[in-house]
C-alpha cells in the first residue's frame, strides 16, 4: 500500500521541478498589440425587434439580432493607440460569414466623443444555438499583429405570451 503513494510522491516532485523550468526556458510570449473587445446590441437589427435601449452591452443575442463589435488597441511597443494611422487591416472573423471589416470612428455625444473600432455583424436567423467564438485581427503598416478571441452565446426568442383578456377579467370577478 506505501509503495503506490511512494511512486506518487516521486512523480509529483519530478513534475513540480521539471515543468517550471522548462516554461521558463521557453519565456514570456511576445506581444505586438493590447486589445480589448466587448459587444452591445445594435440599434438597427434587420431580422428582430430592436431591444428598448440600444447598444447595450451583452454578449448573450438572439437570431436576428445585430451584434455589434467595439474594439480598442494599443501597439505594445510603442503605446500607440491603434487607428487609421498605423493599422493597415482590421476585421472581425465570424463563425460561418466573411470577414467583417472593422471601422475606426467616433461615438458619443459631441462634447464626449470616444474614438475606437466597430464591426456590426446580423446574426443569421438559422445561426446555430449555444456558445460561439469569433477572432478580431490587427494588422499593422509595419506588420506587427494583433488578435482576440471573443466568446458569444446565441439563444432562442423568448416568445411573449398574451391571456386573453375575457380570462383575466373573469378571475378578477372571481377573487
Amino acid at each position: 500500500m506505501r509503495r503506490p503513494l511512494v511512486l506518487l510522491g516521486f512523480v509529483a516532485a519530478v513534475i513540480a521541478l521539471v515543468v517550471p523550468a522548462a516554461v521558463q526556458a521557453a519565456g514570456p510570449t511576445k506581444l505586438d498589440a493590447f486589445i480589448y473587445v466587448d459587444t452591445v446590441n445594435g440599434t438597427r437589427p434587420t431580422g428582430a425587434k430592436p431591444r428598448p435601449i440600444g447598444c447595450t452591452q451583452s454578449n448573450v443575442f438572439t437570431r436576428g439580432e445585430q451584434m455589434v463589435f467595439r474594439v480598442w488597441g494599443t501597439d505594445a511597443a510603442t503605446g500607440d493607440v491603434l487607428s487609421t494611422e498605423n493599422v493597415s487591416d482590421g476585421y472581425v472573423t465570424f463563425p460561418g460569414m466573411a470577414n467583417q471589416k472593422l471601422n475606426w470612428g467616433a461615438h458619443g455625444a459631441t462634447s464626449n466623443r470616444v474614438w475606437f473600432w466597430t464591426a456590426p455583424v446580423n446574426i443569421p436567423a438559422d445561426f446555430p444555438l449555444g456558445t460561439g467564438t469569433a477572432r478580431v485581427v490587427f494588422k499593422t503598416d509595419d506588420g506587427k499583429t494583433g488578435t482576440y478571441d471573443y466568446q458569444f452565446t446565441i439563444v432562442p426568442a423568448l416568445k411573449a405570451v398574451t391571456k386573453p383578456k375575457a380570462k383575466l377579467a373573469s378571475r378578477a370577478a372571481n377573487r
